[in-house]
């Protein structure tokens, strides 16, 4: 086999292959032994079906067989020998190319590869970091939220905004029923949702519902919508209550502190600004990551392949996914939220597929890799968030094939940190 490569661009390269004879007669061979030793033809003897009954029976099938084993293996061959770092599969032109047991078979392919890029100056980047300051403000409304979380809920005669309603709910469409789901509970806020879309009329409708009401509402569905029956269609929200519950907030106090095992009241403030410190802390060196990466994105010029983009779209939602996954946000709610941000930029898009090339360009010349001992770190975190042992999680990330993600994932995070730990930081003004 003979094989030659021409660059059309940046991240395009043809594949000119030909083929000898003797490899062309070889697998055609090889292809009618695997036909006699399978085959079954009333009045002979498995095995031993003569070639000619084979090529009146079979004759097209195997040496379309035939032709296919040979293009994918002198393409596979071609591109583990000239290095070729393919994205993708190419489109092989399968009826133009003639295969013939006289003569050579000759065909050309063309197939995107990831850009070739040689990271330079990405150490001593300057950036600067935010001081992790907590004001009392944010303090109060984090205690705020603590208390929210050890509420409960108790019943209440007509619901007001940030009560909950239990009832049945209903969407039709003139005489479609869209969803009919009993039982559900729903927080009458300003910012609820229907369908995945603002639906303030709704929470109007629900004020002042109380046990045995049936209030309704017309919504729209988004003209985005995953269902193209549904889009931009207007619609009956109906919900049938049942119950309506009010949240009773504990007092904070001193009790209410040593109902948690705090000494005191201040104790418990101690510990949420300890938290709040924390986390302002990883936002500040995240925010000093991206300053770094941007810094770098300007030096590199990093050509995209096109095809490519279509790929990462669903490869950068996966990874989403399982970022909020590792965050412990329940299924359902992940299942939303990534609805809900599918229509990102394709700004954006070349901007994350820039950011990744550019990363593992630089993880590769300084030889950043993840260990198995840090892959089982975070699997035990995600379990401890997930309250499951980290073999069921394990089992989980697995069957949805997102194990090769999460390495991926703890890999650019181990760079991003190396970055910033070579970037040159200064704290930003107040």
């Amino acid at each position: 086999m003979k094989s030659e490569i021409e660059q059309l661009g940046p991240c395009k390269v043809k594949i000119k292959v030909e083929i000898p004879t003797d490899e062309i007669r070889g697998k055609i061979e090889e292809k009618y032994k695997e036909v006699r030793q399978t085959v079954v033809i009333p009045g002979f003897r498995k095995g031993h079906v003569p070639r000619n009954i084979l090529e009146k029976r079979f004759g097209k099938s195997i040496e379309e067989d035939a032709k296919m084993d040979l293009i994918s293996g002198a393409y596979s061959k071609t591109v583990e020998e000239k290095k070729i770092a393919a994205v993708g599969e190419p489109d092989i032109p399968m009826d133009t190319i003639e295969m013939t047991p006289e003569k050579p078979m000759a065909f050309e392919l063309t197939v995107e590869t990831k850009p070739e890029i040689k990271p330079k100056d990405y150490a001593g980047i300057e950036a600067k970091k935010k001081k992790a300051v907590v004001t009392d403000e944010e303090l109060a409304k984090a205690l705020e939220r603590l208390a929210e979380a050890r509420s409960e809920w108790i019943p209440a005669e007509k619901a007001a905004a940030d009560d909950m309603v239990i009832a049945d709910l209903t969407l039709t469409e003139g005489e479609r029923s869209v969803v009919a789901e009993p039982n559900q509970n729903i927080v009458v806020a300003k910012d609820i949702e229907v369908l995945h879309a603002p639906a303030p009329q709704v929470f109007e409708a629900l004020l002042g519902a109380a046990a045995g009401d049936v209030r309704t509402a017309e919504v729209a569905a988004p003209a985005d919508h995953k269902d193209e029956t549904l889009r931009g269609k207007k619609m009956t929200f109906t919900a049938k209550i049942k119950e309506v519950k009010r949240l009773k907030k504990p007092v904070i106090d001193d009790s209410w502190a040593k109902e948690m095992d705090y000494e005191s009241l201040d104790k418990v403030k101690d510990e949420i600004r300890r938290r709040l410190v924390e986390e302002k802390g990883h936002q500040a060196e995240h925010e000093v990551e991206e300053q770094v990466v941007d810094a770098l994105l300007k030096k590199h010029e990093i050509p995209l392949p096109e095809a490519l983009l279509t790929t990462y779209a669903a490869r950068a939602e996966e990874r989403a996914r399982l970022q909020l996954q590792m965050k412990g946000v329940p299924d359902a709610d992940v299942d939303a939220i990534i609805e809900k941000e599918r229509a990102s930029s394709k700004d954006e898009m070349e901007k994350l597929l820039r950011v990744h090339f550019l990363l593992e360009a630089i993880g590769q010349k300084e030889r950043i890799f993840v260990t198995e001992d840090e892959v089982e770190a975070r699997v035990d975190r995600m379990a401890a968030q997930y309250r499951r042992m980290p073999g069921e999680v394990r089992e989980m990330l697995e069957a949805r094939g997102q194990m090769s993600e999460l390495r991926s994932t703890l890999r650019e995070e181990k760079i991003r940190k190396f970055l910033r730990e070579k970037a040159k930081i200064t704290e930003a003004e107040e």
